[in-house]
């Protein structure tokens, strides 16, 4: 039951984190367009290209760390098979 609720906690970190990680991008574009198109006059279609360079990085951010993320959980999992086997085998040996 408690490695299951640890588990699903991991789970939902990583969810929020790429959520978090695709969404400032964009947010950042966002809001650094407006400031050009408000403050210096920039043409409108800055928010276009502004958004779309946002949402590029996201998603190469966001693929990033999830693969990242995953690689970082099977070598945990990895980890907590080899050492249930060292101790079994260290168990008998005893």
């Amino acid at each position: 039951m408690y490695k299951k609720l640890v588990g699903a906690l991991y789970i939902m970190n990583i969810v929020s984190q790429a959520i978090f990680t695709l969404l400032l991008p964009i947010l950042v574009g966002l809001g650094i367009s407006w400031l050009l198109v408000t403050y210096l006059s920039a043409p409108s279609f800055i928010y276009v290209i502004l958004i779309m360079l946002g949402v590029l990085s996201g998603l190469y951010s966001m693929v990033r760390f999830v693969l990242s993320a995953m690689a970082a959980y099977e070598r945990l999992e990895k980890e907590q098979t080899e050492s249930k086997k060292t101790n079994k085998t260290g168990n008998n040996n005893g």
